[in-house]
C-alpha cells in the first residue's frame, strides 16, 4: 500500500488548544446554526462528558452529526455547511446554491482486497510498478449539452469529508455540478440516474463493479453483535449430522453479512429443501381425515376434489402450495412457544416484531396475544417477504405483489426479519438432522 493510500487511514491527530479559543468557536457554531435554522443539541456521551451534534436536513429527516472534539468544531466551521443538506439513505450531500451533489462510491466486490486495489484499476494503475497518486486520480465526464451536470469520479472533497460521518480512509466520490436542483427529491433522483448510468458503464469497461455508499445506521440496517459471556466455549462430541446441499446454504446465509435480500433467501432456501418432506406428513394428515369423514362419498364430484386437492403436488414433489408447504415444515420443526421465546429475547427485537413492525406491508405477528400460536403469522409474514423478494405470483391470494429491491431502505430494515427466518431454519436443520455417523 503506498503512503497516499496509508495518508487516508490515518487518524489526525488534535493539539491542544486554548480554552478562549475554544469557547470562541462554540460561540460562532452556535451564531451559524441559529441564523442558518439548524438544530445544535448538547448531549452527555457516557465517560467523555457533554459534547456537541449538529442536525443537518436530510430529506424530512434529521441526520445527526456528531462534534465529539475541539478539533472536529473548528473543522466543521472551515466549510460553508449552511449551503448543504444529506441526502436520505446515501453518504452523500447536496448544495441547491452551488448546484453541486457529491456521494461516496465503494467497491462491491469483495475480492479486489483493500479498496486502494480495485483504485487503482479504475484509474488505469493496475500493474504494480505503476505510480499511482490517489491525490490527482480523476474521471472528468463533461457534460455534452446544455443543462445537463458535469461528472467526475475523484478523491473527496474537503466539505464531504467534514460532513461525513465515516472514519477518515481512501475514499472517492462521484460528483456532479451544474445540477438545477431544488428539492430533495429530485436531487436524489438525477443522483441514481447519474450513478446507475456512469457506474455501470464503468463495470464493463473496467469490470470494476461499484456502487453508492448506503449512509451509517446506529439501529436497523446493519445490526451489532449481540453480545455473549466471556465463559470459554465448551463442545460436546456429535450426536447428529445435517444434509450438506441445506447446510451449505445455511453457512451462505450466514457470509452474506450486509446483503439482506440473499441472507433472507439462503435461509428460506434452507427450509424450503425440507417442504416434500413434512407437507407429505400434513397432506397424509388432511387424507385420513377426509377418508374417515362418515359423509365422504368416492362416486361425489366434490368429495373427489377435495381429495385432489389434499394431494396437490408441486414441481419440487411437495404437497399442497408454496404457502402451506411453509407453514407445515415451520409447525413440523418449530415449538410454538420456543418461538415466542426467540421473539422476545431481546428488547429491540421483540419492540420492533410488537410496535415497529406494524407500519410494514408484511403480515402482522400478534406478539400481544399470550395465547396465540405464532407459527401461521410468521409462517405468513415469512412468505410475504419471500414473494416480494423474488416477485412470484404462485399463490392466487396474493394479488400483485411490489418487488423488494436492494439497497432500498426496505431491504436495509430486514434485520430482524433475517434473524427470524435464520432461526426457523436453524430449527428446521436440526429437526431433519441424523445421528452421526463416520461410516454413512
Amino acid at each position: 500500500m503506498t503512503d497516499a493510500d496509508n495518508a487516508f487511514e490515518e487518524e489526525e491527530i488534535e493539539a491542544a488548544r486554548p480554552p478562549e479559543e475554544i469557547a470562541a468557536a462554540k460561540r460562532l457554531l452556535v451564531e451559524r446554526c441559529s441564523a442558518a435554522g439548524i438544530t445544535l443539541e448538547e448531549v452527555n456521551v457516557p465517560d467523555e462528558g457533554p459534547r456537541l451534534r449538529v442536525g443537518m436536513k436530510c430529506g424530512r429527516n434529521t441526520r445527526w452529526l456528531g462534534l465529539w472534539s475541539d478539533d472536529s468544531i473548528g473543522q466543521f466551521l472551515s466549510i460553508p455547511f449552511e449551503k448543504y443538506i444529506y441526502l436520505a439513505d446515501l453518504e452523500a450531500i447536496c448544495s441547491y446554491v452551488d448546484g453541486t451533489i457529491e456521494a461516496a462510491i465503494r467497491p462491491l466486490a469483495p475480492s479486489f482486497g483493500p479498496a486502494s486495489f480495485a483504485y487503482r484499476r479504475l484509474f488505469g494503475f493496475d500493474r504494480p510498478d505503476d505510480q499511482f497518486d490517489v491525490e490527482s486520480a480523476k474521471i472528468a465526464v463533461p457534460a455534452t449539452q446544455e443543462g445537463l451536470p458535469h461528472i467526475e469520479i475523484s478523491p473527496a472533497s474537503e466539505v464531504f469529508t467534514r460532513l461525513s460521518r465515516s472514519p477518515a480512509r481512501l475514499r472517492m466520490t462521484l460528483k456532479l455540478a451544474g445540477c438545477h436542483v431544488t428539492t430533495h427529491d429530485s436531487a436524489l433522483a438525477l443522483l441514481n440516474k447519474a450513478a446507475g448510468s456512469v457506474l455501470f458503464q464503468l463495470d464493463l469497461l473496467t469490470d470494476v463493479p461499484m456502487g453508492l455508499e448506503k449512509a451509517r445506521r446506529r439501529f436497523g440496517g446493519g445490526r451489532s453483535q449481540r453480545k455473549r459471556s466471556n465463559q470459554a466455549t465448551e463442545l460436546q462430541y456429535p450426536k447428529t449430522q445435517f444434509e450438506n446441499a441445506p447446510l451449505s446454504l445455511y453457512w451462505y446465509g450466514r457470509s452474506a453479512t450486509g446483503m439482506p435480500l440473499l441472507q433472507f433467501l439462503a435461509f428460506y432456501q434452507v427450509i424450503e429443501f425440507y417442504f416434500p418432506i413434512y407437507s407429505q406428513s400434513a397432506a397424509q394428515r388432511k387424507l385420513k381425515a377426509i377418508l374417515k369423514d362418515p359423509t365422504f362419498r368416492g362416486d361425489r364430484d366434490a368429495d373427489i376434489a377435495r381429495l385432489l386437492g389434499a394431494i396437490y403436488v408441486s414441481r419440487s414433489g411437495a404437497f399442497g402450495d408454496e404457502r402451506s408447504q411453509l407453514r407445515a415444515t415451520l409447525v413440523e420443526c418449530s415449538d410454538s412457544e420456543a418461538l415466542r421465546q426467540f421473539l422476545e429475547a431481546e428488547a429491540e427485537r421483540k419492540d420492533f416484531f410488537l410496535n415497529k413492525a406494524k407500519s410494514s406491508p408484511y403480515h402482522k405477528i400478534p406478539l400481544a396475544n399470550p395465547s396465540a400460536d405464532l407459527r401461521n403469522d410468521v409462517t405468513d409474514r415469512i412468505y410475504d417477504i419471500r414473494c416480494k423478494i423474488v416477485h412470484t405470483k404462485t399463490d392466487s391470494r396474493d394479488g400483485d405483489v411490489e418487488l423488494l429491491l436492494p439497497f432500498t431502505q426496505e431491504a436495509e430494515q430486514l434485520s430482524f426479519d433475517i434473524e427470524l427466518v435464520q432461526y426457523l431454519a436453524q430449527q428446521v436443520l436440526v429437526a431433519g438432522s441424523a445421528p452421526f455417523n463416520v461410516h454413512g
